[in-house]
C-alpha cells in the first residue's frame, strides 16, 4: 500500500515535470519565431528555459530510478553469487540513500538561506529559493524509491519471499 502511494507521488511528479517540458518547448519555439520573424525575442526566455529544465530534471529523478533507466554498472554483480550480489546491492543502496538524503536536507537548508537572502535571477528577478525546495522534494521522492530498493535487497539477501501484491509489504 505504501509502495503504491509512493509510486503515485513519483508519477505525479513526473507528470508535472513533463508538463514543464511542454511549456519549455512552446516558450523556446515562440522565442525563436519572435527572434527570427519579428526581431523581438521573448525577454528572459533563456533564463526561464534553464529553470524549466532544472524542474524537469529534479522531478524526473525518482521515476528514472524506479524504472531502472539510470546508469548501473553490473559487471561485478553479474558474476557474483546471487546472495553476495544482493549484499552488494544492499550496500550500494544504503550509500545511495545516505547521499540523496543529504542532498534533500541541504536542498531545504539552502532554500531557507536563499529565502532569507532574497536572491533572484538577473534578468527576470525570479526568486531562487523555490528551486532549492523543489530539489529537496525531488530528492526526498528519490530517497523513498531507494528505500524501497533497500528493503527489497535486504529481503532478497535474507531469503525472504516477496509479499503478495494485494498485501501491504511496507505499511
Amino acid at each position: 500500500m505504501l509502495k503504491k502511494r509512493i509510486e503515485r507521488l513519483v508519477n505525479f511528479a513526473l507528470s508535472v515535470g513533463m508538463g514543464w517540458v511542454i511549456v519549455m518547448m512552446f516558450l523556446t519555439t515562440f522565442d525563436v519565431a519572435g527572434r527570427y520573424f519579428f526581431s523581438k525575442p521573448i525577454p528572459g526566455s533563456i533564463e526561464m528555459s534553464e529553470f524549466m529544465l532544472a524542474v524537469f530534471g529534479i522531478l524526473g529523478m525518482a521515476y528514472t530510478h524506479r524504472s531502472g533507466a539510470n546508469v548501473k554498472v553490473t559487471i561485478l554483480t553479474g558474476v557474483l553469487p546471487p546472495r553476495l550480489a544482493r549484499l552488494t546491492e544492499t550496500f550500494t543502496s544504503l550509500l545511495s540513500f545516505q547521499i540523496v538524503a543529504m542532498l534533500a536536507w541541504y536542498g531545504s537548508v539552502s532554500g531557507v538561506e536563499e529565502l532569507h537572502a532574497g536572491t533572484t535571477t538577473d534578468t527576470l528577478g525570479i526568486p531562487i529559493y523555490p528551486l532549492y525546495f523543489l530539489l529537496s522534494a525531488g530528492a526526498g521522492l528519490l530517497c523513498l524509491e531507494i528505500l524501497i530498493n533497500l528493503i527489497e535487497s535486504v529481503r532478497g539477501f535474507l531469503g525472504i519471499q516477496a509479499v503478495e501484491s494485494n498485501q501491504a509489504p511496507y505499511g
